[in-house]
């Protein structure tokens, strides 16, 4: 075997900052720890937070992601942090991490959609039994292809859905799944992830203002009828009914 040098990576995934049993060469101010800590993360051990800034603002835009979303258990827990977690990814320079987040954020909006439905059949509803029966396994356990042609049987997907549903598993599929060539732009397909991502959420939850109020589409409404407050008018017209 021929001789010679090898470069190499020392202890490449630590973070000095939070090893506290480690001396750190600044005041132990929160500002300045923070400061320290961002540095290490973004790799810029000048001005952390220019980084940050500048990388916050190529994935904000109001036009293209979530602005007003009704504060349900389920669609904040499954739906915009996730969402919320592929954005700071991406801040933190982490891309690949954001195109896996936002990925998830597509599978979870598929069986969003789904149980808004409320599929039946002859007044039946579409329950795991019946989905195994037509589908040949339940909805949730359908592979995310899959899934969306049932949803595009079922409900009325615009283009822009159903191509946002196939960019984003592709994407997905492209980093998870292969060892992607080095000439790829990792930043541009995390920026493209996560429009994608924030389409699907808009596109579902297709709020709309009218005269100052929210307006949210019927299925949405019955989806979250957990948490809603309704008028006083309304409450009197429930009762009467």
């Amino acid at each position: 075997m021929a001789e010679g040098t090898v470069p190499i990576l020392l202890r490449p995934l630590h973070v000095t900052s939070l090893e506290t049993d480690l001396p750190v060469n600044i005041s132990h101010e929160v500002g300045d720890l923070a400061l320290h800590l961002l540095s290490e993360l973004t790799q810029n051990w000048q001005t952390p937070l220019d980084t940050l800034r500048a990388r916050y603002r190529e994935v904000t835009n109001e036009d293209r992601e979530p602005v007003i979303v009704p504060d349900h258990d389920v669609i904040t827990r499954h739906i915009i942090r996730p969402l919320r977690e592929a954005k700071q990814c991406y801040v933190l320079g982490m891309p690949v991490a954001c195109i896996a987040q936002a990925g998830l954020v597509g599978e979870m909006v598929a069986l969003w959609r789904f149980r808004m439905l409320s599929p039946q059949i002859d007044g039946r509803p579409l329950d795991e039994e019946v989905q195994r029966a037509l589908l040949g396994r339940e909805f949730d356990r359908l592979r995310q292809e899959e899934r969306v042609r049932v949803l595009r049987a079922l409900d009325n997907l615009g283009e822009d859905v159903l191509s946002a549903f196939g960019e984003l598993r592709a994407l997905r599929r492209r980093y998870l799944h292969f060892m992607v060539a080095t000439e790829a732009n990792v930043d541009d397909d995390a920026r493209r992830a996560l429009e994608y991502a924030g389409l699907l959420v808009i596109k579902t939850l297709n709020i709309s203002l009218a005269n100052g109020a929210i307006v949210l589409p019927e299925r949405v409404s019955r989806y979250i009828r957990d948490i809603l407050v309704l008028e006083p008018d309304d409450q009197a017209e429930k009762h009467a009914t």
